[in-house]
C-alpha cells in the first residue's frame, strides 16, 4: 500500500491516524522481508537536526514508518495546506505497538533510559497488558566495548520490537549503523517514552494533551529543556519564510 507522505523541510512524514499506524506497524512486522526495519518520530527538533545534519537526514529518508510526533510537524502541515489526521506523540505510538503486539503475541525488548528504567517501564507496561512478552531489558548507556554485548544478547533472543529509547539523534543513528546486523522485525526510535512509563517523568494532565501544549508542561517540569524549545520558533520563521515549504537543505 502506497505512503500518504506529508514532506516538511526535506523530511517525509506519514499522514495517519493511529489505528493506520498501528496496521502498518502491524504489515511492517509480519513482512515477508525479515531485516530490521526502522520507525522514527519525528518534531520540531528531529526536522531542525536533519537540517544541520545530513546523515540524520537520510536516515530519516530511509524509514519505513514516520510519525507526526508534535505541535510543530501539525503546523508544518497546515501551512501547507495540508493538515495530518493526527498528532502522536512518540508515547502513543510505543503504546499502540505494545497493543497490537499483545494481540498478535509478538516479543519485545526495551533499550535505553538510566539503569533501572527500562525495567520500571517493562514492569509498568505488564500492568495494563498483562499478557505482553518482554523478552529482555538494557539500560541506554552501556560503554563502547559492551555494545556487541548487548547486540549479542538481542539477537538471540531475537524480539519482533527494538525499542531504543536513548535520545535523538542518538537512537536512529544507532539502529541504522546496526539495521543489518539485528535480528529483529521492526526497531522503534523512542525518546523519553521509558522515563515516562517507567514514572520518572509524569505525563501532562489530558487538557495540556489535547490543547497540544504537552511541551510546556514538560519545561515546566524540566526547565533544562529551554535550550531545546528555543528551536520551535527558528523552525517556525524557517518554515513560514521558505519558498518551497517540502525542500530541506540537503536536496
Amino acid at each position: 500500500q502506497e505512503r500518504d507522505l506529508i514532506k516538511i523541510l526535506g523530511v517525509n512524514i506519514d499522514n495517519v491516524t493511529k489505528d493506520e499506524m498501528g496496521n502498518r506497524i502491524k504489515e511492517l512486522v509480519e513482512s515477508s522481508n525479515k531485516s530490521c526495519k526502522m520507525v522514527v518520530s519525528p518534531n520540531t527538533e528531529f526536522i531542525m537536526t536533519a537540517w544541520k545534519d545530513k546523515e540524520f537526514w537520510e536516515i530519516l529518508s530511509k524509514a519505513d514508518l514516520s510519525t507526526p510526533d508534535s505541535v510543530g510537524v501539525s503546523i508544518g502541515g497546515k501551512i501547507q495546506k495540508k493538515p495530518f489526521k493526527a498528532r502522536i506523540p512518540g508515547q502513543e505510538v510505543f503504546r499502540k505497538a505494545i497493543e497490537v503486539g499483545e494481540k498478535e503475541g509478538w516479543t519485545f525488548y526495551f533499550l535505553g533510559g538510566e539503569e533501572g528504567i527500562p525495567e520500571k517501564a517493562a514492569d509498568n507496561v505488564l500492568k495494563d497488558y498483562p499478557n505482553v512478552e518482554i523478552v529482555g531489558c538494557h539500560e541506554g548507556f552501556f560503554v563502547k566495548d559492551k555494545e556487541e554485548d548487548v547486540i549479542a544478547e538481542i539477537n538471540r533472543l531475537q524480539p519482533n520490537i527494538l525499542f531504543v529509547a536513548t535520545g535523538h539523534p542518538r537512537q536512529e543513528k544507532w539502529i541504522y549503523k546496526h539495521q543489518k546486523e539485528l535480528k529483529v522485525d521492526l526497531a522503534f526510535g523512542q525518546g523519553g517514552t521509558f522515563d515516562y512509563e517507567a514514572g520518572k517523568i509524569p505525563r501532562a494532565p489530558v487538557r495540556f494533551q489535547k490543547m497540544g501544549i504537552e511541551w510546556l508542561w514538560r519545561l515546566f517540569k524540566e526547565p533544562s529543556r529551554i535550550k531545546r524549545m528555543i528551536q520551535l520558533p527558528a523552525y517556525l520563521i524557517k518554515l513560514v519564510f521558505a519558498r518551497d515549504k517540502t525542500k530541506g537543505r540537503w536536496e
